[in-house]
């Protein structure tokens, strides 16, 4: 009875103070003195499952670092990418991050910003083609104007004159110059 006892004493210090290895040896030691005790042999399944339980967590955190890990090198990427204006490359980090945690609100909100910034982008460029295109159409109605002026062909100048107001009404030259 002695030996039963100190070992389910040494065995339950053990298993409270996770020494698992520990305590199934005296949990076995006991069981050897009194083999028909159904203590040990409950505890030996606890350790068992106890043991099972901490693995099965371990792996979980393992694999929840994991995810952390390949989100935030990710969102690192396409944060990276957005900031130097690489668009395309950051879409797809930022989808490469949702896919990896979907329910996050950061990439989805970057993603918006990519298409509002890529719109505005389009749109500027759109309205410095138009400008262009416009700053190109007076020129070239000045040029004709100037010319056909200088050559006295004055009802050609007033049409190109008139053309370069139509392009640019606020211009004070080409009023000035069918003034002239």
């Amino acid at each position: 009875e002695d030996s039963y006892n100190a070992a389910i004493t040494a065995a339950d210090a053990a298993f409270k103070g996770a020494n698992y290895d520990e305590a199934k040896k005296q949990y076995n030691v006991a069981l050897g003195v009194k083999p028909k005790e159904k203590y040990p042999t409950d505890q030996l399944a606890a350790i068992d499952k106890k043991v099972a339980d901490l693995a099965a967590k371990a792996e979980a955190d393992k694999k929840a670092k994991a995810t952390e890990d390949s989100y935030n090198t990710a969102i690192t990427a396409a944060d990276a990418a957005f900031k130097g204006a690489n668009y395309d490359e950051a879409k797809k980090q930022y989808n490469v991050a949702l896919g990896v945690k979907p329910k996050e609100k950061y990439p989805t909100d970057q993603l918006a910003a990519i298409d509002k910034k890529v719109a505005d982008l389009a749109a500027q460029a759109e309205a410095d083609k138009k400008a262009k295109a416009a700053e190109d159409s007076y020129n070239a109605a000045i040029t004709a104007g100037d010319e056909a002026f200088k050559d006295a062909n004055y009802d050609e100048a007033k049409k190109q004159y008139n053309t370069a107001l139509g392009v640019k009404p606020k211009e004070k030259y080409p009023t000035d110059q069918l003034a002239a």
